[in-house]
Parts: structure tokens; sequence; C-alpha cells
């Protein structure tokens, strides 16, 4: 079963053999090893949500799961937890959510923080200098 899918858009150099334990099955009927996404999401929200992360950082699936980049997605393991990626990424998915909690809480009206506000398609976060103050130095 599609094991984790939750957990993140990031696995290490995707050159791991993969394990007989892979689902063998895409999209599976479950999702397991869930640990920060909502354990009852469903399998299409939960892929639609991996896919926007992939999105973010320009990674593919195996930044975060075993499996190697052409390979079948039923052949990849995506519960389990090897990739150092798989757990930055659940760290950041917290991260995010607790300050998507504080925004609502003060500022109701304002957009929900995502990996794209940051990321900007890049594994690492893209840093934008603020706009140059028109009139000059100051």
């Amino acid at each position: 079963m599609l094991r984790s899918v939750c957990a993140a858009v990031l696995l290490a150099s995707g050159l791991a053999p993969v394990p007989v334990t892979a689902q063998r099955t895409f999209p599976p009927a479950a999702v397991t090893n869930v640990t920060v996404l909502p354990a009852d999401m469903p399998v299409p929200q939960v892929i639609a949500t991996m896919r926007a992360m992939t999105i973010a950082l320009g990674v593919r699936c195996q930044h975060c799961h075993v499996g190697v980049e052409g390979q079948p997605l039923a052949e990849f393991d995506f519960a389990a937890d090897t990739a150092p990626a798989k757990a930055t990424a659940r760290a950041m998915l917290r991260l995010t959510r607790d300050i998507n909690r504080q925004i609502r809480a003060a500022l109701p009206e304002a957009p929900e923080v995502t990996c794209y506000t940051c990321h900007r398609g890049a594994t690492k976060p893209v840093h934008v200098a603020p706009p140059a103050k028109p009139g000059g130095d100051d």
C-alpha cells in the first residue's frame, strides 16, 4: 500500500533498492505511516498534496520516498522512513501548519502559507531581496 505518501515530498538520492514491502499498486486503497497529515485524509487528497509539494520544491517522489526515477510508483516504498528529507518534510509541514494557525487567528483574511511561499520551486528556500525604496538610498 502507498504507505505514507503524506510524509512527503522529499526522499534521499533515489538510488536505494526497492524493498519487498512496496505497495505494488498505485494509487493505493489506503495510506500508512501517516504522521502529519490527517490519518483519515482520502488517498486522492494525499496524492494531490504530495504533487503540490513536489511542484513547490521542484523535486520528484524519490526525493522523500524509496524508489528510483522512472520506476512505476507502485514499486515505491512510500512508508519507509529512511530518508532524512522525509523527516525534514514532516518538520516543515508541522511548521507550516503552526504558522497558518497563528495567521488565521491574527489575520483571518490573510492567504495561507504553503511550501511554495518560501521554496518557489527550489529545494532550499529562495530568499528575495525587498524592493528598493522609491527615491533613493534611505
